[in-house]
């Protein structure tokens, strides 16, 4: 038996992981102000290398949907050693934190973002990743991880010119 994984193409220079965040509640009418010092913490990891956080975002930050892109250089890096390895690359996302009900979170791979701001809306695409833990509403905390391995596929967008001798 030979197992097979999905195929991950990423543009180094052109691509970046995108994480985004937001806070489900059932609280009627819904608190994000309450208390404001409550947070998640959220990392993501490439063979478990951190390429964002642990970043705290706090629960009076997620009114609207948060947005949290990982360090392009860093990510660079890791996918590069991956590269020059099998090939593989596992991906984890984690969410660890003290708000009531459920984040939400969501791995998302953008192209040409120029590190433009990207608002709040959600995006439109199937993200590589996401998770909502299911928490009662009387307790204060949860944890969600979810993992992904792909075979990873770097694409070089820079072009090689030949020089012709006159």
């Amino acid at each position: 038996m030979q197992l097979v994984y999905p195929q991950l193409r990423v543009e180094l220079p052109r691509d970046s992981l995108v994480v985004w965040v937001r806070w489900v509640s059932s609280e009627q009418p819904p608190s994000p102000d309450q208390p404001p010092a409550q947070g998640l913490r959220v990392e993501l990891l490439l063979n478990r290398n951190s390429v964002l956080g642990p970043t705290i975002v706090y629960r009076r930050d997620l009114a609207a949907p948060v947005f949290l892109r990982a360090n392009r250089m860093r990510v660079a890096e890791v996918l590069r050693a991956a590269a020059r390895g099998a090939g593989r690359l596992d991906v984890q996302l984690v969410i660890h934190g003290s708000i009531a009900h459920a984040p939400w979170a969501a791995l998302y791979l953008v192209r040409d973002d120029h590190g433009d701001a990207i608002g709040g809306a959600e995006l439109p695409g199937t993200p590589l990743l996401q998770l909502q833990p299911s928490t009662p509403p009387d307790h204060w905390h949860v944890a969600a991880q979810a993992n992904l391995r792909v075979q990873l596929e770097l694409v070089d967008a820079r072009r090689h010119l030949t020089v012709l001798p006159s």
